[in-house]
């Protein structure tokens, strides 16, 4: 049988580059039987001057060589016996597994590339009469990270004799790094200077994280207090020593360094595809389910899922976000509270989008409403101290916490929202149904749901109509940097709520009895526009958030050079995403706004216009608008 471990290496073929394949398979087929001769390529164009493969030493030769040829591959042939050299198996093998359990390696899909078949290395690999095939008798590996460091590595499962606190026992956190600086920090023996990942970390740290945190700010700091800038201190440490992680990481950052680029990342999915073979090696005990490794590695996969999705393409992001909310509870039953409460929120904060979208059930975000489990506004805030608490510093007093307390108040209208929205999406689609309609017929809504949409809609009214609303607007331009980004995120979300409230509750809701308030809504789309217009002239195209409301003043607002607005704001910050969101948001808006000119024209309005049909029609889901 093939050796286990040298299965999973070379378990997905996706991984490497088109013109390249893997072969493998038991030992004595005839795969693997090198005396077997393979016939010759049938392509030999006459300006090929270049060696067989087999003599190459670099990647450009190679790709030249396999760019002379009409599609053409080569192939590299391993057998178990490649494989026998690596650290792991070798270690692996010293442990002396017991025959009782399956023979699982601790190494995982090749990370290899093509690259690692070495000129020095020439003589241990065994030639054949066709010069395209390459059969290897000793594997390489890159050299991403010491094996040894992996496989010392435990889970950072905490103990159950562990306080239950949300911020205990942090370890002392470094500040922020630059690209330009020497890597250093908790994955300083994990990752190799100058590597491909020590690249992809310095980006998770300069990019990725900023735009998972949002709510911090990273010019300026604080002008009384030593302001420390959050850095991504807190999954390195878990990464350190918890390799599904460490993939995780690479994957996201993979991902969103590809998007910027405007290309296809390979190591993307390399590190995507490792992460579920290490996890299943890295389980060993019912405690490891609800490990901080565990918690953090399935939030970032989710993130990944998210980003990474493809119009009409499978995903995978309701999976990771069921898995979320079964660890929590276990973490949660275990030790009493959780001690991320920040991942808490950015989940409930995905959730609640895909929820508003129709893309998503808001399982999660309602499991911790129901259960009374959701943070308390003090845990919104991204720790910004070595010591793991969200530090809130003089100069905010007067700011900070009550924006808190006003996001998160209208956060949890928005989840009643989002449901009371799901619940007649369902009632009109069952009418719609009953009737044999296939267009956005008007729907006879139950007078209870009307009743309690207008009770949300005041609520959203005197929450923001309050004294202390009425304080932060009239006092918002001398707030300190943080106060002023929660700010613009609590009040663009209330005012995209106002808007759903009014057109996006089912299909053909504004051709109801309470008509459409273009008024109102313009005037809720000019304050959104305003938000955007500071955020993008300040160059915070970190800021995320405003793409949900822009979308909304898209769908909303009558207003031609207002729908126009938020099409250029949506696409000028495209490119800062993670992934494809922003730019499957700006394409639906497009579609709407087509659609909404043509009814126009023919019908005098475009009210029978629904985006969430168009959504499903087009194979479009959209999770998160702003990723």
């Amino acid at each position: 049988m093939c050796p286990s471990g040298s299965c999973l290496r070379l378990q997905p073929a996706a991984v490497l580059p088109r013109r390249h394949s893997s072969s493998h398979g038991e030992n004595g087929g005839s795969i693997h039987d090198w005396k077997l001769r393979l016939g010759p390529s049938n392509t030999s164009p006459a300006d090929d001057t270049l060696p067989p493969f087999a003599c190459l030493t670099s990647d450009e030769e190679r790709e030249r060589k396999a760019e002379a040829y009409t599609p053409g591959t080569y192939h590299v042939v391993v057998n178990p016996d490649s494989f026998s050299a690596l650290p792991e198996y070798a270690e692996t093998a010293a442990d002396g597994a017991s025959a009782s359990e399956p023979d699982i390696r601790r190494g995982s899909i090749a990370s290899s590339k093509m690259g690692s078949i070495r000129g020095d290395e020439q003589e241990n690999t065994i030639e054949t009469d066709d010069p395209n095939v390459v059969i290897l008798s000793k594997f390489e590996d890159t050299p991403r990270r010491p094996s040894s460091v992996w496989r010392t590595s435990r889970l950072s499962a905490t103990p159950e004799t562990a306080e239950p606190s949300p911020t205990s026992d942090f370890p002392q956190l470094s500040l922020h790094y630059s690209i330009t600086d020497e890597l250093s920090g908790p994955l300083e023996q994990v990752v190799m200077q100058g590597s491909d990942d020590a690249k992809l970390l310095a980006h998770f740290r300069d990019v990725v994280w900023k735009q998972l945190v949002q709510t911090q700010s990273f010019q300026g700091g604080s002008p009384i207090s030593h302001f420390h800038v959050p850095g991504a201190e807190i999954f390195e440490q878990e990464a350190a020593t918890f390799r599904p992680l460490f993939h995780a990481m690479m994957a996201v950052s993979a991902l969103s360094l590809a998007h910027q680029d405007g290309g296809q990342s390979i190591d993307a999915l390399q590190h995507y595809q490792q992460a579920f073979p290490s996890l299943q090696t890295s389980l060993r005990s019912p405690q490891d389910l609800c490990s901080d490794g565990l918690f953090l590695t399935h939030f970032l996969l989710l993130i990944y899922e998210i980003a990474a999705a493809e119009p009409g393409g499978s995903n995978l992001w309701s999976h990771h976000i069921s898995r979320l909310l079964r660890i929590s509870l276990m973490r949660r039953s275990t030790f009493g509270s959780e001690r991320y409460p920040f991942i808490i929120w950015w989940v409930c904060n995905i959730d609640l989008y895909a929820l508003l979208s129709g893309a998503g059930s808001g399982e999660f975000v309602g499991a911790m409403v129901k259960g009374n489990m959701l943070p308390g506004p003090d845990t919104l805030l991204y720790p910004t101290s070595p010591t793991g608490y969200s530090m809130i510093y003089p100069e905010e007093n007067d700011s900070l916490p009550m924006i808190l307390q006003m996001h998160y108040d209208t956060f949890v209208l928005a989840i009643r929202l989002g449901f009371l929205a799901a619940d007649l999406r369902r009632e009109a689609a069952s009418s719609r149904f009953l009737a044999g309609s296939i267009g956005p017929a008007p729907f006879i809504y139950p007078t209870s749901r009307l009743k309690k949409l207008m009770e949300l809609r005041n609520s959203l009214r005197l929450l923001w109509e309050s004294p202390n609303a009425i304080w932060l607007r009239q006092n918002m331009r001398g707030f300190p940097p943080r106060s002023v980004e929660l700010w613009q995120q609590s009040i663009s979300l209330y005012h995209s709520l106002v808007l759903f409230s009014y057109t996006s509750m089912w299909p053909g809701q504004r051709l109801g009895p309470e008509g459409s308030p273009d008024e109102q809504i313009m005037r809720h789309s000019a304050a959104i526009l305003r938000i955007a217009q500071n955020i993008i002239t300040a160059g915070r195209s970190d800021l995320r958030f405003i793409i949900f409301p822009l979308f909304m003043v898209g769908v909303s607002t009558s207003s031609g050079s207002q729908k126009m607005m938020a099409l250029d704001f949506i696409s000028s910050m495209e490119k800062a995403g993670v992934g494809r969101n922003s730019t499957t948001t700006r394409h639906i808006l497009q579609i709407v706004y087509e659609r909404q000119t043509q009814q126009l024209m023919t019908m005098g309005h475009s009210f029978h216009l629904y985006w969430v049909d168009i959504m499903i029609e087009q194979g479009l889901q959209v999770v998160n608008f702003g990723l």
